[in-house]
């Protein structure tokens, strides 16, 4: 992968995260609380692969997302342990906010898991723009 190609395709990621973030923050104040878990985790699961991008790694699966960012950013130190935590939070919430047809979350719950991905989008973007990968496009 280039250098180049590696740009675009964080720049991608991000657009991407972002998108998932406004819908979060939207379908949240609609009061569609699992959809707005649901993209809150896909918000902190692009900015994870933009992260991951950086480093020219591509996993294939959610799990192969957190394993290789606790990997490449959790174990050197590059974001905080609870950075990893947070995105394991997301992705369980998710799963039964998809799939579990009896799972109900409160509204004080769902934006409490958005206020989770929000951390998460934060330390991304921090560290994404410290690494000169954000420009006027994507951040």
């Amino acid at each position: 992968m280039t250098d180049e190609n590696r740009r675009l395709q964080v720049a991608a990621e991000v657009v991407r995260a972002e998108e998932s973030h406004r819908a979060a923050h939207e379908l949240l104040r609609l009061g569609l609380l699992n959809d707005a878990v649901s993209r809150a985790y896909y918000s902190a699961l692009h900015y994870a692969m933009a992260l991951l991008l950086t480093e020219g790694i591509e996993p294939l699966t959610h799990r192969g997302v957190g394993a290789m960012l606790g990997q490449h950013f959790i174990v050197p130190r590059k974001l905080p342990v609870d950075r990893a935590k947070d995105l394991a939070r997301l992705e369980q919430f998710r799963s039964e906010a998809d799939y579990n047809r009896f799972f109900v979350l409160s509204p004080e719950g769902a934006a409490e898991e958005a206020a989770v991905a929000d951390r998460f989008r934060a330390a991304a973007r921090d560290y994404l723009q410290g690494g000169g990968w954000l420009d006027s496009a994507t951040g």
